[in-house]
């Protein structure tokens, strides 16, 4: 897939907010050459939540762009990769973020419709190969012979044994410590005023009253400096902003001008950094 920019995703007329949001935020990723740690986890933490809410459409859209993309977020692409095999199979057969133990994990988990589709990568490993193989044959002696077969249940009995790696590493991510944007997105999402010009207040080191000046400016100029300023990207400070202003962002013009306006703006101003600064 070629480098694309937000104005230019194509959604169809029957597309949702969500589906938008998530075509233009993994457009957007995909046109990075070497995306950096934090723009991996943010269009993960940005665009996992969507896929809930995305039409068959933009699953096959998000997976195939994904798929040609030079390095993809880990945990999006296994997390599609649990779709049907008409979403996922560009994933199954061409992602570089899928190491082996995905592929086994998922293998594990559904079977001979993923293997087959994990079976069309180039240099795949000869034991997974031979996994697959074993699948294949073990279907094929079920479909002769409707009979139970113990061979097939000890072969998937072995590549979910193989998994653990997978949940121990997914285990460990969780443990990490939030970073302002995941801190602010909790805030924005539990609904609560207080609790949200509390979070932005600590973590721009301000007073409430300051921040709630910020929360409560119709233009979000000051608000959209200052979620600059803490290092979120536009798909992040949109959320944050459409959380706290929805009436703003009707239609995709509107959600387009405020990331083209984000995307644009240099600095901070510096009566924002004046707004109550703590001592």
């Amino acid at each position: 897939m070629s480098s694309v920019e937000f104005r230019q995703f194509a959604p169809s007329a029957q597309s949702t907010k969500s589906d938008r949001l998530l075509r233009a935020a993994v457009s957007a990723f995909c046109s990075i050459l070497r995306p950096s740690r934090q723009e991996v986890a943010q269009i993960e933490d940005l665009a996992t939540p969507l896929l809930t809410h995305a039409s068959r459409e933009t699953l096959r859209y998000v997976a195939a762009a994904l798929s040609e993309c030079l390095n993809p977020p880990p945990a999006l692409v296994r997390r599609l990769c649990a779709e049907p095999l008409d979403v996922c199979a560009p994933l199954l057969v061409r992602s570089s973020a899928l190491r082996d133990i995905d592929l086994l994990a998922l293998i594990g988990r559904h079977g001979l419709g993923h293997a087959l589709a994990i079976e069309r990568r180039r240099n795949l490993d000869p034991r997974i190969a031979r996994l697959i193989a074993s699948l294949k044959s073990h279907s094929a002696t079920e479909a002769a012979n409707p009979a139970p077969s113990s061979m097939l249940p000890a072969t998937l009995e072995r590549l979910r044994a193989m998994m653990v790696p997978t949940t121990e590493a997914r285990s460990a991510r969780w443990t990490e410590a939030p970073t302002p944007y995941l801190k602010l997105r909790a805030a924005a999402l539990s609904g609560n005023p207080v609790t949200l010009r509390a979070t932005l207040a600590s973590l721009l080191n301000i007073d409430e009253h300051a921040a709630a000046a910020l929360l409560a400016d119709p233009a979000m100029t000051t608000l959209a400096a200052a979620l600059k300023r803490l290092g979120l990207s536009a798909e992040e400070a949109y959320l944050i902003a459409s959380a706290t202003h929805p009436h703003r962002f009707a239609t995709p013009a509107t959600i387009r001008a405020f990331v083209e306006d984000y995307l644009a703006e240099a600095a901070m101003p510096a009566s924002v950094t004046r707004l109550g600064n703590r001592s």
